[in-house]
């Protein structure tokens, strides 16, 4: 760690932290719920690519906020006596500098503090954020895209679909519980998206991303894939790419956004073990 000339450690950065209020809450598909946020502290707010990532802040029980620390030479300090906020990542999917509003998607899978929060929210309710950060860079001299996900990455694949030149076609494998989880994804790029199905595999998520990037025929030229789902599977994923298909690791991005049986995993999971 990088020390001052006294000695000390240097303090910590301070992120910027931004109050936001529910504006509209909107059930996309039975398992998945859009929650528009805006408010004065957003203005500033600026995002920089496709499949960047926020933290959201959500109230503990019994509070109408989040509890935000105020900030020293040591980095954080909450107020005594009050309880911490829970904090998730995820990826935002609409940004208007115009209205200040965000769009943030939650995936409703019956546990976790976002996913709780999300299932009873409404206009009114309060919340933090702070980034965007690690957007992903979409590479223009690229002949074609492999992009594939669970409902996790369907924020991500959203917008790295409209983001990608009108020139590069994309192959897209998207894995969701049943039909009714379809949604509409838009691209100018010429884009052929294959929904997945899991069905009576419901607990075993991934099955069935896994096979069809394992089956799928690999277009002529220099491709790039983007990869977004469950840690384990992902790590498959990332293995067959490397060992059976031979890709350079410089054209593979691959994110573990959660792990089966493991309430927290971290958010910078990219699979770098492999």
């Amino acid at each position: 760690m990088e020390r001052s000339e006294q000695g000390t450690p240097p303090a910590r950065p301070r992120p910027q932290v931004r109050r936001v209020e529910v504006k509209r809450v909107e059930r996309i598909t039975p398992r998945l719920v859009r929650v528009t946020a805006a408010g004065d502290e957003m203005a500033g707010f600026a995002t920089r690519g496709p499949a960047e990532h926020i933290r959201v802040f959500f109230p503990a029980p019994g509070q109408d906020a989040p509890v935000l620390p105020t900030w020293g030479p040591g980095g954080p300090a909450y107020p005594e006596g009050q309880q911490r906020p829970t904090s998730r990542v995820y990826t935002p999917r609409r940004w208007d500098a115009d209205t200040l509003e965000l769009d943030i998607d939650f995936v409703l899978h019956g546990e976790g503090p976002g996913s709780v929060w999300a299932e009873r929210a409404r206009p009114g309710a309060k919340l933090a954020i702070s980034g965007p950060g690690g957007a992903y860079q979409i590479d223009p001299g690229a002949d074609w895209y492999l992009i594939g996900g669970d409902e996790s990455a369907l924020p991500a694949i959203a917008t790295i679909l409209q983001a990608l030149p009108p020139s590069t076609p994309a192959r897209v494998y998207v894995e969701v519980a049943e039909a009714a989880e379809e949604q509409k994804l838009e691209s100018a790029a010429p884009s052929d998206v294959t929904w997945l199905h899991r069905g009576s595999l419901d607990g075993v998520p991934g099955q069935l991303l896994e096979a069809a990037v394992r089956d799928a025929d690999w277009p002529a030229g220099s491709g790039r894939v983007w990869v977004g789902c469950e840690a384990l599977v992902m790590r498959n994923i990332r293995r067959h790419l490397f060992h059976e298909r031979g890709m350079d690791r410089g054209a593979i991005h691959t994110h573990g956004y959660w792990k089966q049986g493991v309430a927290n995993h971290p958010d910078h999971d990219l699979g770098q073990d492999v």
